[in-house]
């Protein structure tokens, strides 16, 4: 019996229509930094660990709310827990670390555990933010302290630039949240900053935005979509070079960095399903990337060998997930996936050590959700043959 194909979120051409993503990736605060602190902020930009993601807000490129919804919409469902599969023109495209680091190059692999629960008071602005326990956040930032940075060290000015960089895009959080302290920490030690894997720590925060996301499709007319944003852009960018068409232009067509440094403000007919740091589909799968904990799903074997052999999708035809399956799956407690990357991950990801793969080493939980949702399709579907044998029954006695 051939596998079947994972079943896509909503039919073609059925997808739901919102009048407005509130997206929450500020450039504009990357552009007001170098306005205001020009000489710190031209020090951070040259900074290797961040240079690319200000590249972005150099290019002056523009966030397509309607295309990032769009591709919400196209999703296939699988059981992967660190990956995301789409369909476009009834071709696969997966969205996975390997395609994040080859889009951001952010650091994916840990180095040997460090402590950011300590700082040193050095008597400035964010040693006394954090001594008094006071809170602070980018709307905050914006509205008050870019008028009063000329007060402040050259030091704190230069980590108010890198904080904003990572809140305001790498993490891209709601500027009315308070910001974490464990990220401020980090910002007072820039050794133990440039050395933290700013890219898996993200990437499972926007993977965990997508997937609420996913949630209010279809039930709101606007809905925040937190996390690096402008990412899941540039990957959709690359992967279909016609929406990069649309959306941006290529700075050089023969640049070999971190994709998000190639595109500019307001790229052809191929799809590339896998994007690596060494070209398009070049390698489907690089160790580097595995995560110890990943749900093994038979029907995503199945779609990498078929891009192996460079299957032709045209004619394929996906199948959708029944509402039921839908409700099902809402009706199930909290998934992994739900859950927020907070300070406290944080901390969890800076005391584990792990050199070569980038996983956050815990225990493999048991995907309880889908076999619970398995068994009662099973039972319903188990019940609706019950009931036609009962009628054919019936009617053959009456015969």
């Amino acid at each position: 019996m051939e596998l079947e194909l994972p079943k896509r979120l909503y039919a073609e051409g059925l997808e739901p229509q919102v009048k407005k993503i509130n997206n929450c990736c500020r450039m504009e605060l990357i552009r007001d930094l170098k306005k205001a602190i020009s000489a710190e902020y031209n020090d951070v930009k040259i900074d290797p660990v961040f240079k690319h993601i200000m590249a972005i807000a150099e290019n002056k490129l523009k966030f397509s709310g309607k295309l990032v919804d769009s591709f919400l919409c196209k999703q296939l469902i699988t059981s992967k827990m660190h990956e995301k599969w789409f369909v476009f023109a009834r071709t696969p495209l997966r969205f996975s670390l390997q395609e994040y680091h080859a889009v951001t190059g952010l650091k994916v692999s840990r180095e040997s555990s460090s402590d950011v629960v300590t700082w040193k008071n050095d008597g400035g602005f964010w040693s006394n933010l954090l001594r008094t326990g006071d809170k602070i956040t980018l709307k905050s930032i914006i509205k008050v302290h870019l008028k009063e940075v000329h007060k402040w060290t050259q030091i704190d000015r230069m980590r108010l630039v890198y904080l904003c960089v990572i809140i305001g895009v790498v993490m891209g959080r709601d500027e009315k949240v308070n910001i974490p302290d464990m990220y401020i920490k980090l910002v007072m030690d820039l050794d133990k900053l440039r050395k933290f894997h700013w890219g898996l720590h993200s990437y499972d925060f926007l993977l965990s935005s997508i997937e609420k996301a996913r949630k209010k499709l279809g039930k709101k007319n606007s809905y925040i979509f937190d996390g690096f944003s402008y990412a899941f852009q540039i990957w959709i960018m690359e992967a279909i070079p016609d929406f990069g068409e649309i959306c941006g232009s290529k700075v050089s067509d023969s640049f070999s960095g971190p994709r998000c440094e190639n595109w500019k403000g307001v790229a052809k007919g191929d799809l590339f399903s896998v994007i690596s740091v060494s070209g398009n589909s070049d390698v489907l799968r690089d160790a580097d990337y595995t995560r110890k904990d990943e749900m093994e799903d038979e029907r995503v074997d199945l779609l990498l060998d078929r891009i192996k052999y460079r299957f032709d999708w045209s004619n394929t035809e996906w199948p959708v997930i029944e509402a039921e399956e839908t409700e099902m799956e809402e009706a199930d407690t909290e998934s992994e996936a739900d859950k927020s990357v907070d300070d406290t991950d944080i901390a969890a990801d800076v005391e584990t050590s792990s050199v070569n793969v980038a996983g956050r080493g815990k225990r493999k939980i048991q995907d309880e959700g889908a076999e619970t949702r398995k068994k009662k399709l099973l039972c319903k579907r188990t019940a609706k043959k019950n009931r036609v044998l009962i009628v054919k029954r019936r009617v053959s006695l009456r015969v």
